[in-house]
């Protein structure tokens, strides 16, 4: 009986720190609004990076969207907590579902970051890119670099 009973309050205290520890979680539609789209019908990739994220490494994202483009503009939504993040988007022209990139690692294919920023000679860090989503600044814009 007394097994039972310490199990009981284990159990307890796990399911209530559980649901405590989801209702710390408050998400939020952050919305990424994508422009200079070229090619429709091709593969967009968005990727979403917390500071502690391999930014910009288009495999080694928080979280990720995958959508096929059809338009010449696009508006995607993440549900994220408020924060500061950094995006990085790419255009998957050919369908290897990589970004490509030529002899000196300049992109063959379009792509973009948050802050619109525009790398010269080496990708960007995650403080180049960074943005702060709050309550009053929850949408942006990128335009891809092609």
């Amino acid at each position: 009986m007394q097994k039972f009973k310490i199990l009981s309050i284990v159990f307890g205290l796990l399911i209530a720190f559980g649901v405590r520890g989801q209702q710390n979680v408050n998400t939020q539609k952050l919305k990424v609004k994508i422009t200079n789209i070229q090619n429709k019908g091709k593969t967009l990739y968005v990727g979403i990076y917390r500071s502690s994220d391999e930014f910009p490494e288009f495999s080694k994202f928080w979280k990720n969207l995958k959508i096929n483009t059809t338009t010449k503009e696009t508006t995607v939504e993440f549900d994220v907590p408020y924060g500061d993040y950094a995006i990085a988007v790419s255009h998957d022209l050919n369908g290897n579902g990589k970004l490509d990139k030529n002899f000196f690692g300049y992109p063959n294919e379009p792509f973009g970051f948050s802050n619109n920023y525009k790398p010269t000679l080496s990708s960007p860090d995650f403080s180049d890119c960074k943005f702060s989503f709050t309550q009053q600044n929850n949408s942006l814009t990128i335009k891809l670099i092609d």
